[in-house]
């Protein structure tokens, strides 16, 4: 008989079947409805639900797939599929679907934080807190998400942040995230009690530079993890010899092969004594404003005046870039605090007849609108880290022409790369100018978001394996377990 029935009363009968509470029936006429019409959205997505209300979920996951693979499926598939995974035990699928979710306009709060009760049930803090602020920050409803978030943070390792004089201006964003997902504190004094206090308060201790206060709190006996971050400058004084790396858990470097070369100087054997990372900066280029330039001739330098910016150099191939078309301005954003390196400056500026195309504005506060009219960035470093001002110029669209400094190829492009005062020319009179393919550099290369999942993943990896101290009656030293 059922061959005799139409694929479209079959589709009924299934429908009709399934309301009447008749699901083996409904199932049995679903899949007749689908071999003969295999490619019907609405179709596998009642066969995922009818598998799914008698606990086929692995079945129900295959309709469901099935369903999103195909035009016409119903909206709230993602939200079936995600639930079926989450009775299946598996949150991570079920996360993946959070965002086709939002997209389709089938959000459903329940299910979030049903992932992040699985993720909890299974010791995998990091997972569930993800889940949590995924929720907060689509949800029509936020707050139902800020009371599960406050309790899980208190049960989470406590991190302790020292920066110094060094300040913090690579730590904000860094800190911006990691607040909303554990109890943090910045230390703000500057006596060794002070750190020591700070510390013993933590699970781990991140040390922004390595530099004065991470010499200090690592001689300290150590009674949590410890990071330290390198950027640069660190690397070429003598701190990283006062530095008990025994005690450091983790070194994170930011920038290019040749700082941590820089660091192998002080310390030979630094590879044996701490593990080592690289976790690059990150750009926030959502906050930076993109301008659709067209190739001109105004030049940038953003950077204090220092002999490691290389100035002197600078002034050579602005020399020639001038003998050829004198046209070319060059704009220098910055502090020149160095009395010897100004009078040399303005020496040079005088003597190579560069007065009128040389400007020095000083201290800038708005840069980015100091590079509305601009459309190049140079850089004459000798070394650099990794060049975050570089990189945020690149994101604004500026075509970026940058030293050949030890390192830069590790960080940059060949094509943005210049050895010689006459290549700085080339890269400046080419007709090649893509402020588009800049952004887009930046934006595949150093995403903000990559850098702050590194560093939770790094933060996270502690979670479960926490510094201990033995008991003082054992006479045993302190472990890591």
């Amino acid at each position: 008989m059922t061959g005799m029935i139409s694929p479209t009363q079959l589709y009924q009968q299934a429908v009709r079947s399934a309301g009447e509470g008749r699901i083996d029936s409904a199932r049995r006429q679903i899949e007749e409805f689908l071999k003969a019409r295999p490619t019907y959205g609405p179709g596998w997505h009642l066969a995922g639900r009818l598998a799914m209300q008698q606990g086929d979920f692995r079945q129900a996951v295959q309709c469901f797939q099935r369903c999103l693979s195909l035009l016409d499926g119903p909206k709230e598939t993602p939200a079936d599929l995600a639930s079926v995974w989450l009775k299946l035990n598996r949150p991570d699928e079920a996360v993946r679907l959070f965002r086709m979710m939002r997209n389709e306009g089938c959000w459903n709060d329940s299910l979030v934080l049903e992932a992040a009760g699985c993720f909890l049930r299974r010791q995998e803090p990091a997972s569930a807190m993800e889940a949590f602020q995924m929720g907060r920050a689509v949800s029509k409803t936020p707050s139902v998400y800020d009371e599960p978030i406050e309790q899980l943070k208190v049960h989470r390792p406590k991190i302790a942040f020292f920066c110094g004089a060094d300040g913090d201006t690579f730590l904000k964003p860094i800190l911006s995230y990691l607040q909303q997902r554990y109890p943090i504190r910045v230390f703000s004094g500057s006596r060794a009690e002070e750190i020591r206090s700070l510390m013993d308060w933590s699970d781990i201790s991140w040390f922004e530079w390595a530099s004065n206060l991470a010499q200090i709190g690592t001689n300290l006996p150590k009674t949590c993890r410890i990071i330290v971050r390198l950027h640069r400058y660190e690397a070429y004084l003598p701190w990283p010899k006062q530095i008990h790396w025994p005690n450091v858990d983790v070194l994170v470097t930011v920038g290019n092969s040749y700082v941590l070369r820089a660091l192998e100087h002080w310390v030979p054997d630094i590879r044996k004594q701490t593990a080592i990372i690289r976790i690059p900066n990150g750009v926030d280029v959502d906050a930076i404003p993109f301008v659709r330039r067209e190739k001109g001739k105004n030049i940038a330098f953003i950077a204090n005046l220092r002999l490691v910016k290389n100035p002197m150099f600078l002034l050579q191939c602005m020399y020639e870039l001038h003998q050829i078309d004198p046209e070319y301005h060059l704009h220098i954003a910055g502090k020149l605090d160095d009395l010897l390196l100004k009078q040399y400056l303005e020496h040079q500026v005088r003597i190579l007849g560069l007065e009128k195309v040389v400007h020095v504005h000083g201290w800038v506060e708005d840069i980015d609108s100091w590079l509305a009219d601009k459309h190049y960035l140079v850089s004459a470093s000798v070394i650099e880290s990794q060049g975050m001002g570089i990189l945020e110029a690149m994101a604004s669209g500026l075509k970026p022409v940058i030293h050949h400094f030890p390192g830069a190829d590790e960080i940059y492009d060949s094509q943005f790369l210049f050895r010689t005062a006459e290549e700085f020319c080339g890269q400046m009179l080419s007709d090649v100018y893509e402020p588009n393919a800049y952004r887009e550099f930046v934006e595949r290369r150093y995403p903000l978001i990559r850098t702050l999942r590194l560093v939770d993943e790094l933060l996270a990896s502690f979670e479960n394996q926490p510094f201990k101290v033995a008991a003082e009656q054992t006479g045993a030293s302190a472990v890591c377990v």
